[in-house]
């Protein structure tokens, strides 16, 4: 009897220790999908079948936790919170249709820099890295879209995919309404 409790035990605390291990956001990302032909599609899967839209005519914004990215395509969590047009958080909404994960493909998301946005962007995951020669002008018409992970760093490209570089992820401004200072 008290093997079989402490089997109950462990299991339990490998199954918590899992989900807190594998399940936790590593950055967070808006929807940010240019292509105005529809709402955008969250999937069971990479390349997988269309679960649930999200409207791309909302005033306001939709924003994602990141979970893990596999070929382009990131596992987001199922929480989606909902901004309005003031920046306000005003809702969440919990995703549904799928029993493998929710799907989204990197060129949907973007974020801005938080903060100064002078060197910034690295040539690789370090502060030791080279910072890209960006101005500051720059940023006003570009965002960046998440590419890996890597610890506390996040490799991205720029929505007109002229540079592409590492950042601290601690830097991720995701408010999807207006820029970060």
């Amino acid at each position: 009897m008290q093997n079989n409790m402490k089997k109950a035990l462990l299991t339990t605390i490998m199954m918590v220790m899992t989900v807190l291990c594998f399940a936790q956001p590593k950055a967070r990302a808006y929807i940010f999908d240019v292509d105005e032909s529809g709402p955008t599609n969250v999937r069971n899967a990479p390349k997988g079948a269309v679960v649930q839209r999200l409207p791309n005519d909302y005033e306001g914004g939709f924003v994602v936790a990141l979970l893990e990215v596999k070929n382009n395509w990131w596992r987001i969590n199922p929480e989606v919170d909902i901004y309005t047009s003031d920046a306000e958080l005003a809702d969440n909404m919990l995703l549904e249709g799928s029993k493998s994960g929710y799907w989204v493909h990197y060129s949907v998301l973007a974020f801005g820099i938080s903060g100064e946005k002078e060197n910034v962007v690295r040539k690789g995951p370090s502060m030791k890295a080279k910072p890209l020669k960006i101005k500051e002008s720059y940023w006003n018409k570009n965002e960046l879209r998440p590419l890996e992970i890597r610890g506390d760093w996040i490799k991205v490209i720029t929505t007109d995919k002229r540079y592409t570089g590492w950042m601290p992820i601690d830097r991720i401004c995701y408010n999807p309404i207006i820029r970060c200072p």
